[in-house]
């Protein structure tokens, strides 16, 4: 079975500031608010066909962040995440209709090294944008 995670270093291999990563979001079909964020270092087109394998992706997606470094697109992924609210999977149980929604953060938020602090920093620029755009009753 392919391993999602291949394309995203998963090891931190890929030094701060290696751009060429991608940021997306999938969506049911007619939706608005997507189910799901990723990113990839892959082609948009290989990425989703392994998404479809799956059974994750069914809709549309759409290309949230283009050609970022690895700090921003964790960033942004976790960001994302939150704003809405896509982490619905069910970790152990497979891929389907009903959990295709995040299963795991993009980044542990307590990490105290180097890289986790700057994907970090990278959340709290995404989260206060996104925060940002929401419109404000008064």
């Amino acid at each position: 079975m392919y391993d999602s995670n291949s394309e995203v270093d998963p090891f931190g291999l890929d030094p701060l500031g290696t751009s060429g990563y991608s940021v997306y979001a999938l969506y049911e079909n007619g939706s608005s608010t997507p189910y799901y964020i990723g990113i990839t270092k892959q082609d948009i087109d290989t990425r989703m066909s392994q998404h479809i394998e799956s059974g994750r992706y069914t809709g549309t997606h759409e290309i949230l962040k283009n050609n970022v470094a690895i700090e921003q697109a964790r960033g942004w992924e976790q960001a994302y995440m939150e704003y809405y609210q896509t982490k619905t999977g069910i970790i152990g149980e497979e891929i389907s209709s009903t959990n295709k929604g995040n299963k795991i953060n993009s980044f542990d938020k307590s990490r105290t090294d180097a890289r986790g602090k700057a994907f970090y920093t990278e959340y709290e620029k995404a989260k206060a944008q996104l925060e940002g755009n929401k419109i404000k009753c008064h």
